[in-house]
């Protein structure tokens, strides 16, 4: 099967003929995302004369190299991907992608129906929040001392407290005291449903319809996405359009502020269903047999009730990851 490299948000989105996993972890500066990638088996055959053995249910391979996403939340620093890990095992009808466990209901030769169970990655980004326990900048807590009446901006030794020489969490202290206003980290869902793959001369469709079955934020999603790939002898491209509807549940418990997370600077908010919108742009050169250079660059458009939240501060998330790519199976 030819495999393609997408992104999506706010995820890898990893394409087997379209067959799509989105599972992403981390460990400090260190993120290991799914990925599969590889080139035609002729286009590989074209480097060196021998492929990979394709017969393999197996899918193994490794890639090392730079990238970064943009965390939308206020204060929050920006996800760095380092290394990204590809492992897929295909049987008769059940598989296993990148963190997607799936069941194929029918297919053919440009039509396949899926039943899929995966990971909900809105989670992620609550790791990344950096700037103190309220996730507000430096210069939002000290426009909130000012009001407050605790100094004056660069006024060292004037009547109460120097505002520019505070730090965060100094700040943090100073305006809240005793209050906690640490933002809870939300919790990881599993989604479940179905997935329907078309491929064509003309591009591959992709629509996706999930909920949640585990309970987290009883919400939905659905996907729909047009890809056109185009090859040439050792290299492989591919421009993606795609749309991500998320439910009113799902981007409240994301993105919404609850009345007992709301502090000054960050409001309570309630979420409504939204689309956000994705454009993608990924590429593959094959060097020998097993190795080979990728590299992918995102925009995802966040939709207006997103944006609105108190607890995002980017309306566009910008991804890009370049890198060398070993495949062991």
């Amino acid at each position: 099967m030819t495999r393609f490299l997408f992104l999506f948000a706010p995820s890898v989105l990893c394409c087997t003929l379209g067959r799509c996993a989105t599972f992403v972890w981390h460990s400090g500066v260190f993120c290991a995302l799914s990925l599969a990638l590889a080139l035609p088996a002729a286009a590989q055959t074209a480097v060196d004369g021998a492929g990979i053995d394709t017969d393999s249910p197996w899918t193994l391979g490794v890639a090392a190299g730079y990238g970064r996403r943009d965390n939308p939340f206020v204060g929050s620093d920006d996800i760095k991907l380092n290394a990204i890990v590809d492992l897929a095992w295909y049987g008769e009808r059940w598989f296993f992608d990148n963190g997607d466990i799936g069941f194929t209901l029918n297919q053919t030769e440009q039509f396949s129906a899926n039943l899929l169970t995966t990971f909900d990655n809105e989670r992620n980004y609550y790791s990344y929040l950096s700037n103190g326990s309220s996730g507000l900048d430096l210069s939002s807590l000290r426009e909130l001392a000012i009001d407050k009446g605790f100094g004056m901006m660069g006024i060292a030794g004037g009547e109460g407290e120097d505002i520019e020489a505070l730090d965060t969490e100094e700040l943090e202290e100073l305006i809240f005291k005793d209050q906690d206003t640490a933002l809870p980290e939300r919790d990881f869902a599993v989604n479940s449903g179905i997935e329907l793959l078309y491929i064509s001369r003309w591009g591959d469709l992709q629509a996706q319809l999930l909920t949640d079955v585990s309970g987290t934020h009883h919400g939905e999603s659905a996907w729909l996405a047009y890809s056109y790939p185009w090859i040439t002898r050792n290299s492989e491209f591919s421009l993606t359009l795609g749309m991500e509807w998320k439910s009113r549940d799902l981007v409240d418990y994301y993105y919404g502020v609850t009345r007992d997370e709301a502090i000054d600077g960050r409001p309570a908010y309630t979420g409504r269903a939204e689309i956000n919108s994705v454009i993608r742009f990924s590429a593959s050169r094959a060097l020998s047999k097993r190795w080979r250079l990728v590299g992918v660059v995102e925009q995802e458009y966040l939709g207006k009730h997103i944006r609105s939240s108190p607890i995002i501060e980017r309306g566009r998330v910008s991804t890009a990851f370049i890198g060398i790519y070993y495949k062991f199976l």
